[in-house]
């Protein structure tokens, strides 16, 4: 099977999401690419302190900042961005 977009928007965080829903009345074919996945609702998923102070969600992906040294940037991939994470819990999305 073959499909065509007219735009293709890279990540469903806050940017991407907004831009999807700013277009959608153009009637343009919109496909939004994610490399997360959804977020399953877990007690952590609505925890402050697991998400922000234990990392559970967080990746483990490492950087190289300009200094040589590696960090862990705190990003988290899934469908939402980190935009999920910024009030501390779990946001529904619709299906």
């Amino acid at each position: 099977m073959t499909q065509t977009a007219d735009i293709v928007i890279i990540g469903s965080g806050v940017g991407g999401a907004s831009l999807a829903h700013s277009l959608a009345p153009s009637g343009l074919r919109i496909v939004i690419l994610e490399r997360g996945e959804r977020l399953k609702d877990t007690p952590e998923a609505r925890d402050d302190v697991a998400i922000f102070q234990k990392g559970f969600y967080r990746s483990s992906e490492e950087w190289l900042g300009t200094d040589g040294e590696s960090f862990l940037p705190g990003n988290y991939y899934y469908v939402g961005g980190n935009s999920k994470f910024f009030r501390g819990g779990h946001v529904s999305l619709p299906s």
